[in-house]
């Protein structure tokens, strides 16, 4: 494809994680490039975005952060949040005691502080002061080589050779494995135990993982934890504010599927727009390419095996590691009234170091014996439905039977298989914490297939690049690769976290700006931080998947429903149930569906129950006000099928099935349609408001399930569940879409697999 301006960059970067944004962020403000950042989601951020249901949020990868403002390395981190935030990005601190450990028979409350730490311990240990103090040592030890290490990556010669040769003292130390570090240096099994227990923060059991990984994760948390205000997708929003005030650009549903290699240098990318049924290709070219999609993905996926690349070969043949399994539950009810104030849960059925490979997962009846607990809506510090979030390690061999099915249209037997999981996990937690299961009233579960479908991460490695003792060996992996012109960064480089990301696209672009660009970097930071400089308020420009448009007609057309229409000045495009987002403050979008779209008109219908700043929003813009918009975003969008369609619907759920019926209309494909909507009172049907059109022109039946219905027999008396039960429609006739409450989705999703529906879209 023709190189021309409009698709001629300074700077590609792959991948929208925080690695990838904080590298764009750093390459627009300090040297002026002109950047442009690929995802493959339709949401910006990785392992730090949130997804919400209803008024629940929670935060997928993101669960505490080290506090970056008590040591001078870590306060780095700080300056430069707030450098390429333009200092809007607030933190929370979290507890003082922060994480509890749980075992069979006792339990460690873990204060900050390096003190603190070793005071939680010596309550349960006195004797072992000498044996504390000496792995607390060894920790700083390994840590500092974890540095060294990390620096040889990224600087230049002769500083790299130098760094390069420091990392050969404790060198042994660092790459033996946890559990032979811990075997040979702690005699007491209660203490070896409680000394690996945060192992999930790294992903990788005491047996594998090298001792090198255990020492930096745990000495980052000595200091205590903090946590974002607002929540996690606060970092890429408001990070993503930055990147466009100085001329970046960031487009989403951007799938990177070929480095471009004239010989072995790097010119562009081959991108697949996910967002479009075109199946054309997009091509950017740029003077660099910065790869954040992880070390495997780059070399194994994005660049053809037949360059015979040492490192390839390596990690082909590097040992899968594991995945997990996160399930994301909404609360009734405050975990406070169980006494819990935001700090998170380490539990343990088991003493073992290997207990979760032994253990985890016995055939006969599914039993955890760990999982990690966390409470999103006490750390965040925004409104919303109370959540909590279980995280447990699995080996992604469990799933590989329904590997190659779609997302969201997998056999029955796999999501019977993550109910037992679920369930097994949740009388886990029960056993520790009595009554917990009491307060859950939603369940949504991600598996190690979720994660690889959504990361492109080869087994749904959420952690990266596993950190056995073998990953330290791959000397190929740095800032520059054999490739000219391709550079990595991400937690491949460093570690897995959120600072560590962060770190290593300060090395990458420190590694762009020659000899000493790391203190180039840092120096630019500091000098331009917030309060020094004015901080810039919002500002977001238009591009390809970025639109403004004026409101031109705003309508109540019920008691809580408000009707806006917007014109654009270019046409839209729009696959039939697409949802946009809406900037409603500064970092802040909110999901809408769109009712209907013609030509450069674009029809919302917003709820405006929820409150909060979304609700503000749309409470308060007037016609003629211009608001702005990332568009179009793929999840439930319609697929032609000769099958009847039968929509199942709650509240605005509607919505998007309004556009799927319009756009049907407008081809004029008269299909066989069944809409069955749900709500609490009668005053809550919107079907007569919005389906009339539709009803006169479709082969179309309606029924409206209410749940505190009168005697009026114009509707069903009862919830959508009751209504399905009692019906006799073969499901597998129909194409079904359901989309509403969550609560709704989860119950109505788990009877139609239970009928043997084979068709759902959600």
């Amino acid at each position: 494809m023709k190189v021309t301006e409009k698709n001629k960059f300074d700077v590609i970067v792959i991948g929208s994680g925080l690695s990838g944004l904080a590298a764009a962020g750093l390459l627009t403000k300090i040297n002026k490039k002109k950047v442009l950042v690929l995802e493959r989601h339709y949401e910006i951020g990785g392992l730090t975005h949130e997804f919400k249901r209803g008024a629940y949020s929670w935060d997928i990868g993101l669960h505490q952060v080290g506090n970056i403002e008590k040591r001078p390395l870590d306060y780095v981190g700080k300056i430069l949040f707030d450098y390429l935030t333009d200092g809007l990005l607030k933190w929370n601190k979290m507890p003082k005691i922060f994480d509890k450990l749980i075992f069979p028979d006792f339990k460690i409350e873990i204060e900050e502080s390096v003190k603190g730490y070793k005071k939680s311990l010596l309550k349960l240990f006195p004797h072992e002061k000498k044996t504390i103090d000496r792995y607390i040592k060894d920790v700083h030890k390994v840590r500092l080589w974890y540095l060294f290490y990390f620096f040889s990556k990224f600087f230049h010669f002769p500083l790299k050779q130098i760094f390069k040769f420091l990392t050969i003292f404790n060198k042994s130390k660092a790459l033996m494995t946890t559990a032979d570090y811990l075997r040979k240096n702690v005699k007491n099994d209660h203490l070896k135990a409680a000394l690996q227990a945060r192992w999930g923060n790294y992903g990788i059991m005491p047996e594998d993982s090298a001792f090198a990984i255990h020492a930096v994760v745990e000495h980052h948390y000595y200091t205590g934890s903090i946590f974002p205000d607002g929540g996690a997708e606060k970092i890429a929003s408001l990070m993503e504010n930055t990147i466009e005030l100085y001329g970046g650009k960031i487009l989403v549903s951007r799938e990177v599927s070929e480095i471009i290699l004239e010989g072995k240098k790097a010119v562009g990318v081959m991108v697949k727009n996910l967002s479009s049924r075109d199946e054309n290709r997009e091509y950017y070219y740029a003077k660099s390419i910065i790869s954040s999609a992880g070390a495997d993905t780059t070399y194994l996926k994005l660049l053809p095996h037949n360059l015979n690349l040492a490192v390839q070969k390596k990690l082909k043949d590097f040992p899968p590691g594991y995945s997990g399994m996160d399930i994301y539950l909404g609360l009734k009810d405050s975990p406070e009234k169980l006494g819990i104030k935001g700090e998170n849960y380490w539990i343990f059925d088991g003493y073992e170091l290997d207990m979760v490979s032994k253990n985890h997962l016995k055939p006969d009846e599914l039993k955890s014996v760990f999982c990690f607990l966390s409470f999103p809506s006490l750390k965040s510090g925004k409104p919303g439905g109370h959540t909590a979030d279980i995280v447990t390690i699995l080996p992604n061999k469990l799933f590989q039977e329904w590997k190659n099915e779609e997302w969201k249209k997998k056999k029955v037997s796999y999501y019977q298989l993550k109910e037992k999981l679920v369930e097994s996990l949740i009388k886990l937690v029960d056993k520790y914490i009595p009554d917990f299961s009491k307060l859950i009233v939603y369940k949504e579960i991600a598996t190690p297939l979720t994660f690889e479908y959504f990361t492109n991460r080869k087994n749904g490695l959420f952690y990266g690049l596993p950190a056995f003792p073998e990953r330290f060996k791959i000397d190929e992996i740095q800032v520059k690769t054999q490739i000219k012109n391709l550079y990595l960064t991400g937690v491949d480089l460093l570690s897995n976290g959120i600072l560590p990301s962060l770190f290593s696209a300060m090395g990458t672009v420190s590694y762009l700006n020659g000899f000493l660009g790391i203190v180039k970097v840092i120096v630019k930071a500091v000098i331009n931080a917030p309060g020094k400089k004015k901080v810039h308020s919002i500002i977001h420009k238009e591009s390809e998947d970025k639109a403004s448009g004026i409101l031109i007609k705003k309508t109540k057309t019920a008691k809580h429903l408000i009707e806006l229409t917007y014109e654009f000045n270019r046409e839209l495009s729009f696959i039939p149930g697409q949802h946009i987002k809406l900037l409603v403050a500064i970092g802040e979008w909110r999901a809408y569906s769109i009712a209907k779209t013609d030509k450069n008109k674009l029809t919302l219908v917003i709820d405006n129950r929820p409150g909060g700043t979304g609700t503000t929003y749309v409470e308060n813009i007037q016609p003629g006000e211009k608001s702005l918009f990332r568009m179009p975003i793929t999840d439930m969008v319609y697929h032609p099928s000769e099958r009847k369609l039968m929509f199942i619907a709650t509240g605005t759920g509607l919505v998007p099935f309004i556009h799927i019926l319009d756009e049907l209309k407008k081809a004029n494909e008269k299909k066989k349609i069944i809409m069955i909507f749900g709500c609490m009172n009668e005053n809550e049907d919107i079907t007569d408001i919005y389906l009339k059109d539709y009803k006169e022109y479709f082969n179309f039946e309606s029924h409206t399930c209410v749940e505190n219905a009168t005697k009026n027999k114009k509707y069903y008396k009862g919830r959508i569940t009751d209504f399905l039960n009692e019906s006799n429609y073969n499901f597998r006739e129909y194409d079904l879409y359901v989309c509403g409450h969550p609560h709704m989705t989860e119950a109505v999703l788990k009877q139609l697999r239970s009928k043997n529906a084979d068709k759902i879209y959600y």
